[in-house]
């Protein structure tokens, strides 16, 4: 009985040093290499990243929808905060903004459903939300990605669509 005792203990810790890794260091890798692979892409318009829409032969993504706007800006708030701003349709068709931490959890939603006017001021932050204007999410990590996805169909021009989704931007806050 003792001989199956010691392959057991050394499977069992195996097993669970295997579930330990995967559950804790693997979202960390893969959301490091997103945000390396993002930042490097959206450097050369102010941070965010406009993807083209989506068609068979252009996915980067298993599954995107080919009926969303994808925009993306991963974020580092070592520096200090970051001011959002997130532009709702006015066609009445569905947006939100989701945010991401280095883990890949989602830690925040807002959509147009729940915003008040046509733009919404966001600041995300490290510390605890304040009582300056607009809303203040408060990250878990320093690190992260904000996702915004806005939908269209076939009745939506898709120029008036882009041009509204650029108007979402990340910028940096000095001294925050």
């Amino acid at each position: 009985m003792t001989r199956w005792l010691v392959p057991l203990a050394l499977f069992l810790a195996a097993a669970l040093a295997a579930f330990w890794f995967t559950l804790n260091a693997v979202p960390g890798m893969i959301m490091g290499k997103a945000m390396d692979r993002i930042s490097s892409t959206a450097a050369a318009s102010g941070g965010v990243l406009y993807a083209p829409r989506l068609r068979e032969d252009n996915q980067t993504i298993v599954r995107a929808s080919p009926d969303i706007l994808y925009s993306v800006c991963a974020f580092d708030l070592a520096a200090g905060d970051l001011d959002i701003t997130v532009p709702w349709p006015t066609d009445g068709n569905y947006a939100s903004v989701s945010f991401y931490d280095a883990r890949t959890n989602n830690f925040a939603v807002i959509s147009d459903r729940e915003a008040e006017g046509a733009l919404t001021q966001l600041r995300l932050s490290l510390h605890s939300p304040g009582d300056g204007p607009g809303t203040t999410i408060q990250a878990p990590t320093p690190q992260g990605l904000a996702l915004y996805r806005r939908v269209i169909d076939a009745e939506t021009d898709l120029d008036a669509a882009d041009a509204e989704r650029r108007a979402f931007t990340c910028t940096p806050l000095s001294g925050t």
